[in-house]
């Protein structure tokens, strides 16, 4: 589990198994809907369970969301409702609506203070310009409820679709309705909220339901609770509340990096090399045994099992980082020691983590030791991408593609041209 923390100081989780799990249940809700579209993600840590896509239509999902949601069935519901918004264009309707209520904002305010000073009146034009944002206000809450209703009946009807039961959505949000009321919350207060109150969203499951014979699927059971538990494991400070969430092998799970972190290496490989036996198939289990290992200075042992978990599948691109940040460090140590081939291998990290300076920047000063200009002036485009215009961007691609003879060199160039084009 790998955290990144931008400037802003807001920290995104990447964790290959984590969106792998994620862009299956969006793939089914995509399936069964028809829809071609790629939805794009972000998870972020975040305690308060949420989902939400912002204004470049891309969903951003909470660690809490994944921690407090109780079954992978509410999971799919909650993201089905996000994907929901999507396919009725609301975030392109919000867009626009945000900017008409700002004309009518302005237009507003504009006769609120003409008003004011033929009357000649302070108290009027305050409380006026109090009363005029209440009205915009409540114009664009109405606006949105009727978004977030179209979105229920979305995940309604994709669940539906899926055979999945509406129950463990139904119970999710009886879960954020109790926390709320408990915060003071009323249903007075929903009127001026983007959400219908919790009855109408009950209403809509209900409704939009279709009596049938829902399905189960243990695999994804399993699989949704593993990442609970790992999540738990990674966010908490001890084991208190666990087996509030938590029960059997994933309480196990989670106390077990609860026990690493607090310096209990021992006792928390016993019961996670225990579940390595239990679970064969489970090779996240492992990669974790090797996330635990790295802190505790046992870096060789975590290499062999991150190498063993990335020869299982070649596309945990996360690993490969880590494996590249752990060999990049042994060698610097030793006088620059690189090899042309060691940055063969970790080169396709250029285009897979296209925004990660640091990593360029370690790639770029290899690259330089070895006399690869060429990759050199490639590495300075996409660090100083957001510097530099489209157009030189692509001039200095261009000059790169005319006279180097590297066929992998060439082949990322095409890529990157490719991606600046499409902007």
């Amino acid at each position: 589990l790998f955290f990144f923390f931008t400037k802003a100081e807001a920290a995104s989780i990447y964790d290959y198994q984590i969106e792998n799990t994620i862009k299956n249940y969006l793939s089914l809700i995509q399936e069964v809907n028809q829809l071609k579209s790629e939805i794009k993600f972000s998870i972020i840590l975040d305690e308060n369970p949420n989902a939400y896509i912002n204004e470049k239509k891309i969903l951003f999902i909470t660690t809490g969301l994944l921690k407090y949601t109780p079954t992978y069935e509410a999971l799919i519901g909650v993201l089905a409702h996000e994907v929901g918004h999507l396919e009725n264009y609301h975030i392109t309707k919000r867009i626009k609506s945000i900017n008409n209520l700002r004309s009518i904002n302005q237009l507003s305010t504009l006769s609120v203070i003409a008003a004011s000073i033929l009357a000649n009146n302070s108290d009027f034009l305050a409380q006026s310009m109090i009363t005029n944002q209440m009205g915009i206000q409540n114009y664009y809450s109405a606006f949105s409820r009727e978004q977030e209703r179209e979105a229920d009946i979305f995940a309604a009807q994709t669940l539906n679709q899926l055979h999945i039961s509406p129950k463990p959505l139904k119970k999710f949000l009886k879960i954020l309705e109790k926390e709320s009321f408990q915060k003071g919350l009323t249903e007075e207060d929903y009127k001026f909220s983007s959400h219908p109150v919790y009855k109408e969203r009950f209403d809509i499951l209900e409704n939009e339901s279709i009596d049938q014979k829902y399905k189960f699927d243990q695999k994804s059971s399993d699989r949704f609770f593993f990442i609970k538990a790992k999540l738990f494991g990674f966010t908490e400070n001890d084991n208190n509340e666990l087996n509030k969430y938590l029960k059997n092998d994933y309480y196990e799970y989670a106390n077990s990096i609860i026990l690493a972190r607090k310096g209990e290496l021992k006792k928390s490989l016993i019961i996670l090399n225990n579940l390595i036996n239990k679970h064969p198939k489970n090779i996240f289990l492992m990669e974790t045994k090797a996330d635990l290992l790295i802190p505790h200075g046992y870096t060789e042992e975590a290499m062999r099992f991150y190498q063993k978990v990335y020869d299982k599948d070649k596309n945990n691109h996360h690993i490969k980082k880590v494996m590249f940040e752990i060999e990049y460090e042994k060698i610097d140590k030793k006088l620059n020691n690189f090899t042309q081939e060691f940055f063969y291998d970790y080169s396709d990290l250029l285009m897979i983590f296209q925004n990660n300076t640091m990593l360029h920047n370690k790639l770029r000063k290899i690259a330089l030791l070895l006399g690869k200009d060429e990759w050199v002036n490639f590495i300075d485009t996409n660090i100083f991408f957001n510097d530099i215009s489209n157009e030189e961007a692509l001039k200095k691609l261009n000059n790169i593609l005319i006279t180097s003879q590297d066929k992998k060199l060439i082949d990322f160039t095409k890529k990157k041209i490719k991606l600046i084009s499409n902007e």
